[in-house]
């Protein structure tokens, strides 16, 4: 069974009632969604993804792939910021002092 990235943006239970009353969408109302989901295809996995809203409503389409948007980016080559991965580490020998007596 593969697992699937669903990533899109919904609306609270709350906010989605609301939004029904009043006509309206607050910006600070949407929320992202990102998860990794086991599945036997894409459907369900979707499926599952909405049942896990419980109650909410998508606002941006959810988009379902093999990849998340991490391995999409650096596939494609786009540039990594500066500073957010740790370096590896400097192969430094210890040099023992023995001392005489």
């Amino acid at each position: 069974m593969p697992n699937y990235y669903v990533e899109g943006l919904y609306l609270s239970r709350q906010a989605a009632k609301k939004a029904r009353r009043t006509g309206k969408i607050t910006p600070g109302s949407i929320e992202p969604y990102a998860k990794t989901i086991w599945a036997n295809n894409p459907q369900e996995a979707l499926q599952i993804a909405t049942a896990g809203l419980e109650g909410g409503e998508w606002t941006e389409g959810p988009r379902v792939s093999l990849k998340t948007e991490e391995l999409r980016m650096r596939s494609e080559g786009a540039p990594e910021l500066p500073g957010l991965f740790a370096r590896k580490p400097k192969n430094q020998k210890k040099k023992s002092k023995s001392r005489s007596s």
